[in-house]
């Protein structure tokens, strides 16, 4: 753990390179979008065993990426959609 001012804050280890395409995949299969909570047991289901904080981080970097969207419903729930090629052309 690394210490920030009086708290101490643990380092997420960074997941390999395979969970992010699992991700994509997961999310493929579930017709293109999914509450995250709903991700996060899918993934685990398959194997991926994240916490929230690890998919959150994930799926920020796919976002960058241009490979997901993440819609807030409200402060606890969040639908990520996969972004298809189809709308990166248009």
């Amino acid at each position: 753990m690394k210490r920030a001012g009086k708290k101490a804050v643990k380092h997420i280890s960074r997941p390999g390179s395979e969970a992010y395409s699992r991700i994509v995949e997961v999310l493929d299969k579930l017709g293109g979008k999914s509450l995250e909570l709903n991700l996060l047991e899918e993934l685990r289901k398959r194997g991926i065993d994240l916490t929230l904080p690890e998919l959150r981080h994930m799926l920020m970097r796919l976002e960058i990426r241009d490979k997901v969207r993440v819609l807030s419903l409200d402060a606890e729930r969040k639908i990520v959609e996969l972004i298809k090629r189809e709308e990166m052309e248009h």
